[in-house]
C-alpha cells in the first residue's frame, strides 16, 4: 500500500505541476496576444493612411497637369 500511495502522490504532484505550467503558458500567450492586437491595428492604420495618401497624391498631380 505504501508503494501505491507514493505512486499516486507522485502522479498527482506531476499533474498539478503540469496544470500550473499550462496555466502560466496560457497566461503568457494571452498577454502576448493582447500586446500584438494594438500593434497590428496601428500597422493597419499606418498602411491604410500611406496607401490613401499615395492614391490621393497621384490623383492630385494628374489634376494639376490636366
Amino acid at each position: 500500500m505504501a508503494v501505491l500511495a507514493i505512486f499516486l502522490l507522485t502522479i498527482g504532484t506531476l499533474l498539478v505541476l503540469l496544470g500550473v505550467l499550462l496555466v502560466l503558458v496560457g497566461t503568457l500567450l494571452t498577454a502576448i496576444g493582447v500586446a500584438l492586437i494594438p500593434i497590428g491595428v496601428a500597422l493597419i492604420a499606418v498602411g491604410t493612411f500611406l496607401l490613401i495618401r499615395r492614391l490621393l497624391g497621384r490623383d492630385r498631380t494628374r489634376s494639376h497637369f490636366g
